[in-house]
């Protein structure tokens, strides 16, 4: 009864980590990105096939992928203007959120890249 009930518990265990997902859906990067006085901006970026998000100061921020103009705005007004790190004009940060989009961008393509089910 007990080498039973032993095989069954290895039998559950074995298809649990055989359904196990092996690789994630979503992408993740840090853009490394700073401010015009070069302080460093700690958020990083996330994307599945059909939405993103950024994580800043430990918040989630989410944003559809192709359009994440308030949340990048967000991040940027708190870490470069809202303190004593903003020293040069809007045409710095403009730079700043070009490259905060493109890698949203390139996360997203990524991942719908990797999606054999997206449309």
């Amino acid at each position: 009864m007990k080498v039973k009930l032993i095989s069954i518990m290895m039998l559950a265990m074995l298809a649990f980590v055989g359904c196990a997902e092996d690789e994630s859906d979503e992408f993740c990067e840090n853009p490394e990105a700073a401010c015009p006085d070069d302080t460093a901006i700690d958020a990083s970026a996330c994307c599945t096939s059909s939405n993103c998000y950024w994580t800043y100061n430990g918040t989630d921020y989410p944003c559809s992928g192709t359009n994440c103009n308030a949340v990048l705005n967000t991040i940027i007004t708190d870490a470069c203007v809202a303190g004593v790190n903003m020293k040069s004009g809007d045409v710095d940060l403009a730079a700043l959120k070009a490259q905060m989009e493109a890698v949203t961008e390139k996360l997203l393509a990524e991942a719908r890249a990797s999606c054999a089910d997206c449309k």
